[in-house]
């Protein structure tokens, strides 16, 4: 077999192995009022949950310390108790950190790329066997973590969405996520073009009760 083609033959079989390999975790998302961290304007309610440690990311998607390598997700359920259409729209969506600094969240995509590219040499990124007696099925870490990504959406009257976002920290120490907040600037209301907002939601309590 020529270089060129083993080389690409391996490639192929690594990525083979790695798509075998990643477990797809179910996310459960509890009713809006439950989250402690929550705005509400005009009927509709956007709350959050920090996956702030290793440990809560880890349940969410089977990657071996997410955090510590700077990728800290945010869970955001957006619900419309309104009487009208809204559209919610991700692309402004932003975390300002204790310091003021202002982030925009890292693809899915990007996210994927950056961390499962080490994968050929370090297995150390899948969570440990133990892990596995909760989760769904094997499949793409790509598919996976796209698919949980918070996307735009238009929410009917009594409509409910969910999703994720990427905040990129690296090297902070401690709990990066603590003293930040997720600034929305709006939400549309279809029927009037009104924007709803802004929803600027404190983290914190969200961390207070996974450090409970």
């Amino acid at each position: 077999m020529r270089p060129i083609a083993a080389a690409a033959a391996a490639i192929l079989a690594s990525l083979t192995s790695l798509a075998a390999d990643y477990i797809i975790k179910p996310v459960k998302v509890l009713p809006v009022e439950s989250y402690p961290a929550r705005e509400v304007h005009g009927g509709v309610t956007v709350a959050v949950d920090p996956y702030a440690t290793d440990e809560k990311s880890s349940t969410a998607f089977d990657v071996k310390g997410l955090n510590t390598r700077g990728y800290h997700p945010v869970h955001v359920v957006v619900q419309n108790d309104a009487a009208t259409y809204m559209d919610l729209r991700t692309r402004n969506i932003v975390l300002v950190t204790q310091d003021g600094t202002t982030l925009y969240a890292t693809s899915a995509a990007l996210l994927v790329e950056d961390v499962f590219k080490r994968e050929f040499g370090d297995r150390s990124l899948r969570t440990r066997t133990q892990d596995r007696g909760t989760s769904g099925k094997t499949g793409s870490p790509f598919i996976d973590f796209t698919t949980k990504e918070l996307a735009n959406r238009q929410l009917a009257p009594g409509e409910r969405t969910s999703g994720f976002l990427f905040f990129y920290i690296p090297g902070a120490k401690g709990m990066a996520l603590g003293g930040a907040r997720l600034v929305l600037p709006e939400v549309i209301d279809v029927s009037t073009r009104k924007p709803l907002g802004p929803f600027s939601i404190p983290l914190d309590p969200g961390l207070s009760a996974i450090n409970k």
